[in-house]
């Protein structure tokens, strides 16, 4: 395999999704996965944004996820296929409706990666799923939970794909979590 000799390893990435997710370019530097089909019959309630940000010199990947996200529950250092980042993740709860309906909450999880530290430049990659709450919401809290095994699972195919990189190679990876 042969690369061309300008650009870096981190100009471009990929990660596999499975069939039913598409991707939809979005003006700037934002780019949304959607799930165009249902899984199992189930409409799946989530989604994935890319972005990339220049020039955030000095800062930590937690530090730059805090400054988009706010305060985050949890926060675990990554390794994105040779590139440091921090995975960080939150459950945002709707407050509870009148009646007894059905509140809704959010599970989030975000991976951002350093590109090139030098620059600042950074790769976010935000999961999201919602679920329903209430005496009868137990199997959609478990639906998100899935889905962010589903999303943590596509995060360990992420790849570098720019010049001299070797997407090929996919080593052996602990999903954040698991024991």
């Amino acid at each position: 395999m042969t690369y061309a000799t300008n650009g870096k390893p981190t100009d471009k990435w990929a990660f596999l999704l499975p069939p039913g997710w598409a991707r939809f370019p979005t003006p700037g530097t934002g780019v949304v996965y959607l799930p165009t089909e249902p899984m199992a019959g189930i409409a799946v309630p989530a989604s994935i944004i890319e972005t990339e940000l220049f020039g955030v010199v000095g800062r930590s990947a937690t530090e730059v996820a805090e400054s988009i996200l706010g305060e985050v529950q949890e926060s675990t250092a990554v390794d994105a296929d040779g590139r440091p980042g921090a995975r960080l993740a939150s459950t945002l709860m709707e407050t509870p409706r009148a009646a007894g309906r059905s509140a809704a909450g959010t599970r989030q999880v975000t991976y951002v990666v350093s590109r090139d530290e030098a620059a600042g430049d950074w790769l976010v990659l935000s999961f999201s799923s919602t679920f329903s709450t209430g005496p009868d919401s137990g199997s959609s809290e478990r639906l998100a939970d899935t889905l962010v095994a589903f999303f943590d699972a596509v995060m360990t195919t992420f790849r570098w794909t720019g010049p001299g990189a070797d997407p090929v190679s996919l080593p052996e990876r602990t999903i954040p979590g698991s024991a």
